[in-house]
């Protein structure tokens, strides 16, 4: 586990600013993705953001226990980059943590 409770696969970079967020969904290949953790209240959930053509899809799930995915809570579609990064700043608390896989 990871200093920070989230499985950290080998293959994945941790970005930790929303300038560098944003360059990297600019350059989001289609079969890369970001995954980051976010929360609201006492509940925290995974953001998995993937890319298809020119359509980025985010997903939230409940985090269970020990820090795995659980059921899905939402799914949002956006146009652009800029749009995910606003979504996303209204979903993290504290400092970002993401990783682009």
């Amino acid at each position: 586990m990871a200093k920070d409770d989230s499985p950290r696969l080998f293959y994945e970079d941790k970005v930790t600013s929303f300038r560098d967020l944003a360059k990297r969904l600019r350059s989001l290949d289609q079969d890369a993705g970001v995954r980051l953790t976010g929360g609201s209240g006492k509940d925290r959930f995974f953001v998995f953001v993937t890319r298809f053509g020119r359509k980025y899809t985010m997903m939230t799930y409940a985090m269970g226990t020990g820090g795995a995915p659980q059921e899905r809570l939402r799914t949002f579609e956006f146009g652009s980059p800029g749009a995910v990064e606003e979504a996303l700043k209204k979903l993290v608390r504290g400092r970002l943590q993401a990783w682009v896989y």
